[in-house]
């Protein structure tokens, strides 16, 4: 019997199995991957290569996978598209606009899909905070810093070494995801962009540094602004030096030391005006809380923090307790969360 007998002959039962596995690709992208959204108008064209019965792993395979095709589909039509402007004459010219409305309406859905992704990855990240901010039901005890420490960004890398996805420190502060250099837990003596004899050892110091051409005239400074972070053992109820105080000390030790530029080439020396922030991120307790207080330190309206300013030293802190990071973290993306039709945070 010939081929196209047989499928005709099975059409109502192949029919059958395909409504449900659009129910379950539509059903799957609705609850957990709404970054495939894009891919529900196209899903006659890869229906088959869902699985019966597929488990949520085996749709999620299948989705990235042709999201991935679209992707390069598109990226090569947007090659050939330039190549193509530039040969561009008056016969060809309706064509060619055409093709390029098309590609611009691709290319836009892909990059929807693509903060999507995104979006999905902040939700799990705000997750797996909450998360390291609970007490463990089987010790009674909490998480040490470096559970959080390493959700805002890696320990002992910098910023050459860890991909944008993965640095997280839009947890504290959005602004701080545009920087020139970041280094966790490493020794100021050891950074590649330093001349510094400190071992002082910020958990997290970022520098933003204003391009070359800029750094090397004579009236800016290689260094826009420095921002030291330190985080806190969750509940800890002692400190040998305050850690305001100590974001202080690095931050002198900063200044005192030399810029590098990617060469190797040294740039003048910090000027001592340049905008300093400092970030503390710790549990208020009543010993830490005097401690701010004592130093002028004023309470956000939240009353879940403190924040202040020392005008000797052009710098600028903030002592962040868990509870508001956490809470901070759910009001800036919960909106985010919605558009995608994502559940809230607990």
């Amino acid at each position: 019997m010939p081929r196209c007998k047989i499928k005709d002959d099975l059409r109502p039962y192949l029919d059958e199995i395909n409504a449900s596995k659009e129910s379950a690709v539509a059903s799957y992208i609705a609850e957990d991957g709404p970054q495939y959204r894009v891919l529900l108008k196209y899903m006659p064209e890869f229906i088959d290569q869902v699985p019966i019965g597929a488990s949520k792993t085996d749709l999620d395979m299948t989705l990235h996978r042709q999201l991935h095709q679209r992707q390069v589909k598109v990226k090569q039509e947007g090659q050939e598209i330039l190549a193509e402007a530039g040969a561009l004459g008056d016969g060809n010219a309706e064509g060619f606009y055409r093709r390029f409305e098309k590609f611009v309406s691709d290319e836009n859905e892909l990059g929807k899909t693509a903060l999507a992704q995104y979006v999905v990855h902040r939700r799990v990240i705000v997750e797996l905070l909450e998360k390291a901010l609970s007490i463990n039901p089987d010790t009674g005890r909490y998480a040490l810093e470096k559970a959080v420490h390493s959700l805002v960004f890696p320990m002992r890398a910098t910023s050459d070494d860890v991909p944008f996805e993965q640095q997280n420190l839009w947890i504290i502060d959005e602004r701080l995801t545009f920087h020139s250099f970041l280094s966790s837990d490493e020794p100021l003596s050891q950074l590649p962009v330093l001349v510094n004899d400190s071992d002082s050892r910020p958990d997290l110091l970022v520098l933003d540094i204003v391009n070359h051409a800029i750094a090397f005239s004579e009236d800016k400074d290689p260094v826009g602004s420095i921002v030291v972070i330190e985080f806190k053992k969750p509940e800890r109820s002692g400190y040998k030096e305050d850690p305001v105080s100590q974001a202080y000390r690095m931050i002198r030790e900063l200044r005192a030391g030399e810029l590098l530029d990617k060469t190797g080439r040294r740039l003048r020396p910090a000027n001592a005006n340049i905008p300093a922030f400092c970030y503390i991120i710790c549990d208020l307790t009543p010993g830490l809380e005097t401690m701010v207080q004592n130093m002028g330190g004023r309470r956000t309206p939240d009353n879940l923090g403190y924040y202040g300013y020392n005008d000797a030293l052009n710098a600028y802190y903030e002592v962040i307790s868990y509870t508001k990071l956490l809470a901070d973290a759910k009001k800036r993306n919960r909106i985010l969360f919605e558009k995608l039709n994502l559940p809230p945070p607990s």
